[in-house]
């Protein structure tokens, strides 16, 4: 029993540094993606973002001040208890559907959509301001001591088809629960969904290279 003491300490510590985690789930609507490309304007769009913190009884106003800075149209909802067991306040923000980078930059939120048209079809990218994002996880570690951490981040993305039959291809993830670990290609008549969660290597690399790819399109009639 005298390692017990060391034993709790341990844990104490080892939940301490753990990583500070938000959650992203977007809707996307095709036709919205179009029209950002043949257009080339950028358009704003809803997303619900979970941000952890120790305690739903904790005073949050601070975070909600700092969040505003991050996000379009941010607005507070709810604070509960995650299926991890963690606390996450949730709320309600605009991001960005952006033709280029540079759109997407100075737009000044954290995160958002990209669309980029190569040689075979329109890629839509998940995009992070990473300067936006030192500047979050500084504030994080200042007020909790941990890190903020996109490697175990839930990124997900509900695409609603309202045009005509679509097809797509959707990188290694999951699919309506389903993983992936090819590209897997999916064909989508009008009104049909298709909900697309980001695998933990999808979001890691959108931490450390700004940008995760996550799916690709083409419909019948080449747009």
């Amino acid at each position: 029993m005298k390692y017990f003491p060391k034993i709790i300490l341990f844990l104490l510590i080892s939940i301490s540094i753990s990583g500070c985690k938000i959650n992203f789930e977007g809707d996307v609507y095709t036709s919205d993606i179009i029209d950002v490309f043949d257009e080339n304007s950028t358009i704003f769009i809803p997303m619900q973002i979970s941000f952890q913190v120790s305690s739903c009884d904790e005073d949050l106003n601070d975070l909600h001040d700092e969040l505003t800075n991050y996000f379009s149209e941010y607005q507070y909802m709810s604070c509960d208890q995650g299926s991890d067991f963690m606390s996450y306040a949730t709320s309600k923000v605009k991001v960005p559907i952006a033709p280029s980078q540079e759109s997407f930059d100075s737009s000044y939120n954290l995160v958002g959509y990209l669309v980029q048209e190569f040689d075979d079809g329109k890629y839509v990218f998940m995009t992070l301001n990473k300067t936006l994002f030192n500047s979050l996880n500084n504030y994080v570690e200042a007020e909790t001591f941990q890190k903020l951490s996109l490697e175990e981040s839930k990124v997900a993305i509900k695409i609603y088809n309202d045009m005509d039959f679509v097809n797509l291809t959707v990188f290694p993830s999951f699919v309506d629960g389903i993983p992936i670990i090819y590209e897997t290609e999916y064909e989508l008549e009008k009104r049909e969904t298709l909900n697309i969660l980001s695998s933990e290597v999808g979001a890691a690399h959108l931490e450390y290279n700004g940008w995760t790819p996550i799916f690709k399109f083409i419909d019948t009639h080449d747009l």
